[in-house]
């Protein structure tokens, strides 16, 4: 019987191995047999971007199911952008073609890929744009184009431009629920939701000041392209008046109506083809695979990205940790090869303590090599605290910027408890305070002294931190801060900022200040293949499948509004350097 058992586990115990490496020789295998050969650029190609799809700011290796599934892998706005300026050089493109109906990307990272556009323009080739339905965002990139073509029986979105915010302090009261809220700022309007029925006029204020701003810009590139004065774009969408596609050909603000096939036909009567099927077509992803990416060189230029909320701790994908971003900057830091740092800041803000640990290493960084910012969408708050020591400061016209502001905010539920639910709570302590905090007990007047105090400190701490880091006085920061979001090019004018920039103008400065002539760019953090997040298994992936599945069940509009009421849990009671309203993202 022992002779049986020792022959039957050795058995199954070969078994396993035998069976775990057929499992890692399978993907090896079938990595290989679906790995991409480098494309081939013909001559005559023409690169097509499709304006629909979500740029991040790092690319994202979808594995080798992802041809099935998502179109490809997802290419970082610095590849995309990067290709896009190979492409100009490369007498093998000629010419690039727009597609798209909604542009779900920011105002900032949209004009990156308009300046982008203009650059490959000014080599003297060619940019034709289609779409059957053109939103807004869309023609604010489309409108780059030699040529715009819409569809016959579509449309071109001429509404300008607004933003709703929704309020719950009656709802709040209904429920039995009092919010306990603690700011500095007037401007600081990321809690008037809580506490106010409708928006404050400081809010009102800030927020038309940045519709304008991004508005104008957007009437100015429109009032080129149509030969038309802005006053008169701007009564066209107070008035309604572009309602077909012929209202938009007859305002000059396409070329003219046509369907997708005719529009290929004279993409390929420009490239001297006869059939559309002949169009030598390729995506700007394809095409990045297809050069050598520049290598070695006198020294490395480190692009870190900083992308979502600023939490505590070690954060996770989409979300910006405090701890795990310091190790990455002292790594940075201590690197030899590394001779300067790009930090790409695109964040709303969020947690006050993580926001001080990342300035206070970063600070340390720049004492011994360059620190240049680049902004994305929005720096702001606890986004603009990381940035505000650089040496300098790149952003967009429509970055959101500024909101230099505190909060800190609580909820009583005792009402609702006691009275609604017949619920009591009762409690022993050492020392008063000992329960503050808990949303089953009335704040003191010591205690919510105690909350506020907390709060200016912070806020007298973060304007110390802009002055000293922009070199600005106190009492003008305080002016200009109160909480106050500012587009890039009032930033800019403020002194918060230095120049109007994309993130390649960014790199080049850090190379500058480095003194460096030939260079190679490195992106933090490190990108993971597919096959490494497959076989690491690691718990945060785990959590991060499960939420993507969760946002494939539920809808986009639904877990949206759940992640909100997440964050919001997570916001209680610990002061936040936060965007003053919640900019929704993509709904990819």
């Amino acid at each position: 019987m022992r002779q049986f058992f020792t022959t039957f586990f050795a058995a199954l115990l070969a078994l396993g191995v035998f069976t775990l490496v057929l499992f890692f020789l399978g993907i090896g295998l079938f990595s290989a047999a679906t790995a991409e050969d480098k494309p081939n650029v013909k001559s005559g190609t023409i690169l097509v971007l499709d304006i629909s799809k979500v740029l991040m700011e790092q690319p994202e290796d979808l594995g080798p199911l992802a041809a099935n599934s998502t179109g490809g892998d997802i290419l970082g706005l610095h590849d995309f952008i990067q290709a896009i300026d190979h492409a100009a050089a490369d007498s093998a493109i000629k010419g690039i073609f727009l597609t798209g109906t909604y542009n779900p990307n920011g105002y900032a990272g949209s004009q990156e890929l308009r300046a982008a556009l203009l650059r490959f323009k000014a080599s003297k080739k060619f940019i034709t744009a289609y779409g059957s339905f053109i939103d807004q965002q869309a023609y604010s990139v489309m409108s780059v184009a030699d040529d715009i073509y819409i569809n016959p029986a579509g449309s071109l979105e001429w509404v300008g431009y607004g933003m709703q915010l929704v309020f719950f302090k009656d709802a709040l009261s209904k429920l039995g629920v009092q919010p306990e809220i603690f700011y500095a700022g007037k401007f600081k309007s990321a809690t008037e939701p809580y506490r106010l029925n409708k928006m404050s006029d400081e809010n009102r204020l800030q927020l038309r000041t940045i519709l304008e701003d991004i508005y104008g810009d957007f009437l100015k590139e429109a009032a080129a392209r149509s030969k038309k004065d802005t006053a008169s774009l701007r009564q066209m969408a107070a008035q309604l008046s572009i309602l077909t596609a012929q209202d938009a050909a007859d305002g000059g603000l396409v070329t003219g109506l046509a369907y997708d096939d005719e529009v290929r036909q004279k993409m390929a009567d420009r490239t001297k083809v006869n059939r559309i099927d002949d169009l030598k077509l390729m995506s700007v992803s394809d095409y990045h695979k297809s050069y050598d990416k520049a290598s070695g060189g006198d020294g490395e230029v480190a692009v870190l990205y900083a992308q979502g909320d600023i939490v505590d701790g070690t954060g996770g994908d989409g979300s910006i940790g405090g701890d795990a971003m310091r190790q990455m900057i002292r790594k940075l830091r201590f690197d030899k090869d590394v001779k300067a740092v790009v930090f790409r800041v695109n964040s709303p803000g969020g947690s006050a303590l993580a926001s001080e640990v990342m300035w206070r290493e970063l600070s340390l960084l720049r004492k011994e090599k360059p620190l240049v910012v680049s902004m994305g969408d929005y720096a702001a708050s606890g986004g603009y605290y990381i940035s505000c020591m650089a040496d300098s400061i790149f952003t967009m016209p429509g970055t959101l910027t500024g909101s230099i502001g505190v909060f800190t905010m609580l909820f009583d539920a005792t009402l609702l408890m006691e009275s609604k639910l017949g619920i009591h709570f009762d409690e022993v302590t050492t020392a008063a305070p000992a329960g503050m905090g808990s949303p089953f007990r009335k704040l003191t007047a010591v205690e919510r002294r105690y909350f506020q105090e907390g709060v200016d400190s912070i806020y007298d701490k973060f304007i110390t931190r802009v002055a000293e880091g922009r070199k600005l006085r106190k009492t003008y920061v305080d002016s200009i801060g109160q909480g106050r979001v500012w587009s890039g090019v009032k930033a800019v004018q403020l002194g918060l900022a230095d120049k109007i920039g994309d993130q390649q103008a960014a790199i080049a400065c850090a190379a500058r200040m480095a003194k460096l002539k030939n260079y190679r760019v490195t992106e933090w953090p490190e990108l993971k293949s597919f096959w490494d997040k497959f076989l690491q298994g690691k718990e945060k992936d785990q959590l991060q499948a499960s939420l993507q599945a969760a946002r494939q069940q539920l809808g986009f509009e639904v877990w949206w509004s759940w992640r909100q009421a997440q964050n919001l849990k997570g916001m209680a009671g610990q002061p936040q350097l936060r965007l003053p309203f919640v900019v929704k993202p993509a709904a990819w």
